[in-house]
């Protein structure tokens, strides 16, 4: 179904302490492994796209500073894993 060292795309949700929805766009890259070991997801990229408009512009900053590679929100969705039932391949045409 996967293609090794595809890259694809899901959407993921992120909830403050207040009950604030985020909507992270994230990209992953899928790695086969051996038969006898389980296959590899790599998260390449989280990128905000959706939240309420009335988020405070400090909100926002911390926000944006946990989804980068290493911050909270990127370790919560890389733990999560990519959203499988909705995962559609990049395309680069």
């Amino acid at each position: 179904m996967f293609k090794n060292g595809y890259q694809y795309y899901g959407t993921h949700y992120w909830w403050d302490s207040e009950d604030n929805e985020f909507e992270f766009y994230t990209t992953w890259e899928f790695e086969k492994n051996y038969p006898d070991m389980p296959d590899y997801w790599h998260l390449i990229d989280v990128t905000l796209e959706n939240y309420k408009s009335s988020t405070s512009e400090s909100l926002l900053q911390d926000v944006e500073q946990m989804s980068r590679n290493g911050g909270s929100i990127w370790c919560d969705i890389e733990r999560e894993g990519p959203p499988m039932a909705e995962l559609q391949e990049l395309s680069y045409e």
